[in-house]
């Protein structure tokens, strides 16, 4: 008889948990590997919320959007543990970033624009034109320095690694946050 099934999360209205084993390959002289070591694993848990008090997607200068992303993310550094089944000694996240993508209605060709208070440095703009539709034009934008609310620092009894805002002109803000956690086994 299978495993008792459960429905839904506890909070929030995603949830993903992957779980990454980390191991040390051992070669023999010939190159061979012939045994493989557990050093520690790695638990990033995805969860999904639903502003269900903000509808909809602010304009991007006088241009309405379609939809938006603000990813915030940072570059990771970790120190590999010295012994089988130990949790890395130091993991430290550094350089935040936010990254911005949008789709919006009309030409757009500014070298910055702001999106949900952050100015962003424009990466590319595209400007699609179809025959029968508006002209819409995809952004892509860049601001260092702004975290969010990501842990800055050292990760290594775990954190908030990255962040993303999703904005919609036809349904609530969507917000997914994903948080690491190490362990020995």
């Amino acid at each position: 008889m299978p495993a008792p099934y459960s429905y839904g999360v506890a909070s929030g209205f995603s949830k993903s948990t992957p779980k990454t084993f980390e191991y040390l390959h051992v070669a023999d002289n010939t190159g061979d590997v012939k045994e493989s070591i557990l050093k520690y694993t790695r638990t990033e848990t995805t969860s999904e919320t639903v502003d269900n008090t903000v509808f909809g997607a602010p304009t991007i200068g006088t241009n309405e959007v379609l939809n938006a992303t603000i990813t915030y993310s940072a570059d990771e550094q970790l120190i590999e543990p010295r012994s089988a089944g130990s949790v890395p000694p130091a993991v430290r996240q550094y350089n935040p970033r936010a990254e911005a993508s949008a789709t919006v209605l009309g030409e757009f060709t500014a070298s910055t624009f702001t999106l949900d208070s952050i100015v962003f440095k424009t990466l590319s703009q595209e400007k699609s034109e179809t025959s029968g539709d508006v002209v819409k034009t995809n952004l892509r934008g860049i601001k260092y320095g702004e975290a969010g609310s990501l842990t800055l620092g050292s990760i290594a009894s775990g954190g908030t690694i990255r962040v993303e805002k999703r904005f919609s002109n036809t349904d609530f803000v969507r917000n997914v946050t994903t948080t690491v956690a190490f362990a020995a086994s």
